[in-house]
């Protein structure tokens, strides 16, 4: 759970008697050349870059739209009080907001970067998400017929002239035959990559203001991956592990061409911390995600990709790594159901504010949307699209 100081959601918790664990604290930072130490300042640098944008923003309503990575490179290249080695290593370090947002680095707007954060703090709930999702729909589900599973919706008439109702769901039941559904208003909440990619006809059309607002928000892909061992090797101590890669101006003392997975930048959350599994979750944005996401879950292949990685993260880099039990990895870029994707972003050009208005204005329609493309509040995550 993000935003923990106001996330409504944040109350069951208490009332479901949930176990938690706040995963914020101090993460180790690493690169290929092994830990980056406590004197790591070039994140800190990349922390000072988000901080100046708010800056820039005011002082340039107007300006050009840079990618976040062209950005943080002319934000240290102007910068007269870093290090030579923060200046080239600020960028990597910025990259930890590719699995936030979904995006690679030179793909998100500088723009609305800071706006698609989600809040601090965050909140790991342990045993999964379940059952805040079946308390929040158990309403619904008690509700005897009310709930359809398993249907695949092809086209909505939402503005009927003639016939029983204004609004009609034509849609494929679990046996495939056609199944058609009528009322008075219909509020959609299929992910934003579905809309994207047309899988809905909407008859009459959606409204060009929103149709415009949905083109000009991005959706973004975080997957995930998760490797279970015999031993922990890596620290009990702290919450995260993260990976940068080495900067093109090192390129020639670095290994990516040989090891590819040293290219991109991880986050790698400690379940041993939360839970006591002796388990990593590794955190995968674009564009590795694709390519390890189509590696069908093999755990042989997973591992042999991850291991120099893996090899980095020991704490005794003398000792070989203890045998891998399992590994598995998602699948949303597989998933046409989730739109091949997770959740709402913004690339360069985009602006997110065009479809929170539109949404606003056409408040009256007998089709709404809701999700968390939908929400100004927490865009991205689950209490966004709750709120």
């Amino acid at each position: 759970m993000h935003g923990t100081s106001y996330n409504p959601l944040v109350k069951l918790i208490s009332k479901l008697k949930i176990d938690y664990y706040y995963d914020d604290g101090n993460p180790l930072y690493f690169t290929e050349f092994g830990s980056a130490g406590p004197n790591f300042k070039a994140k800190n640098v990349a922390d000072e870059f988000l901080d100046y944008l708010h800056y820039w923003i005011q002082k340039n309503p107007d300006g050009p739209d840079y990618s976040a990575e062209e950005h943080i490179r002319k934000f240290v290249g102007q910068h007269e009080l870093i290090t030579d080695d923060e200046r080239i290593w600020a960028p990597e370090a910025l990259r930890i907001v590719e699995s936030t947002l979904g995006l690679a680095l030179g793909e998100i707007s500088s723009r609305f970067l800071n706006d698609m954060l989600p809040p601090q703090r965050d909140l790991y709930v342990k045993g999964g998400y379940d059952r805040v999702v079946h308390h929040v729909a158990q309403p619904v589900r008690d509700l005897p017929g009310v709930l359809k599973l398993r249907h695949v919706v092809q086209n909505i008439e939402w503005s009927r002239s003639q016939g029983a109702s204004p609004v009609s769901v034509h849609a494929h039941g679990p046996d495939g035959k056609p199944v058609v559904f009528d009322g008075d208003a219909i509020v959609v909440t299929v992910p934003l990559g579905v809309l994207h990619q047309n899988k809905i006809m909407f008859e009459p059309s959606i409204p060009k203001s929103i149709a415009m607002g949905m083109s000009r928000t991005s959706y973004g892909t975080l997957g995930k991956v998760f490797f279970e061992f015999t031993d922990v090797f890596w620290s009990k101590q702290n919450d995260n592990l993260v990976y940068f890669p080495t900067p093109a101006t090192l390129d020639e003392d670095s290994e990516k061409n040989k090891y590819p997975v040293l290219s991109y930048s991880f986050t790698a959350t400690n379940l041993w911390v939360m839970t006591g599994a002796k388990k990593l979750c590794i955190l995968l944005s674009p564009p590795v995600v694709y390519e390890i996401e189509s590696m069908s879950g093999n755990p042989d292949e997973l591992f042999a990709y991850f291991e120099p990685l893996l090899e980095l993260f020991r704490s005794e880099p003398y000792k070989s790594l203890p045998k891998m039990v399992d590994a598995k990895v998602t699948s949303w870029t597989k998933d046409e159901f989730a739109g091949n994707g997770t959740y709402s972003s913004a690339k360069v050009g985009d602006d997110p504010r065009i479809l929170w208005d539109a949404l606003e204005a056409e408040k009256d329609l007998r089709l709404q949307f809701a999700g968390e493309h939908c929400s100004r509040t927490g865009t991205g995550c689950v209490h966004g699209a709750s709120i």
